[in-house]
């Protein structure tokens, strides 16, 4: 895994946009099997090539978000990264993830004296902030309303 993030070009992204609104004409025409088979051109010498219907969608999800001009990394989720690895993935600074990992939030190991944290663990991390943060949110809503506060 790359620790710098790579922006797609504007290239790049107007390429992803026009290979988007192909596979999606595609698609309506596959509909909803559980595998996708791309056929070369006629008059090319390629076999066929035969993929799970969810590594197809999670490629376009990846061109998709190229023609949107985000990054995009893939990570396995038996991955062991680096602090600054984990801190990129959850978009806050090293010495702050660090605090997470010292503070028991997120499990990881040392390496001699570098810390590891598994993709995995850091998903949990992040599913368990998220679900906490959406529940806070929805609480102040409830007390705004009880308040009057979203009547004008």
């Amino acid at each position: 895994m790359r620790s710098m993030l790579q922006l797609p070009d504007e290239r790049e992204s107007e390429q992803a946009a026009e290979a988007v609104g192909s596979f999606r004409r595609f698609l309506a025409q596959v509909g909803e099997s559980e595998t996708v088979t791309l056929r070369p051109a006629d008059g090319v010498d390629a076999d066929e090539v035969t993929v799970p219907r969810a590594a197809f969608d999670l490629f376009l999800d990846v061109l998709s978000n190229m023609a949107n001009g985000s990054a995009v990394t893939l990570v396995a989720v038996h991955a062991e990264l680096t602090t600054q690895q984990a801190a990129d993935l959850l978009n806050v600074s090293r010495p702050f993830l660090v605090k997470l990992l010292e503070d028991g939030e997120i499990p990881f190991r040392k390496v001699g004296t570098r810390r590891r944290v598994l993709a995995q663990d850091l998903l949990d991390y992040k599913r368990r902030d998220d679900g906490q943060r959406h529940r806070a949110a929805d609480e102040l809503s409830r007390q705004a309303q009880t308040l009057g506060l979203g009547e004008q």
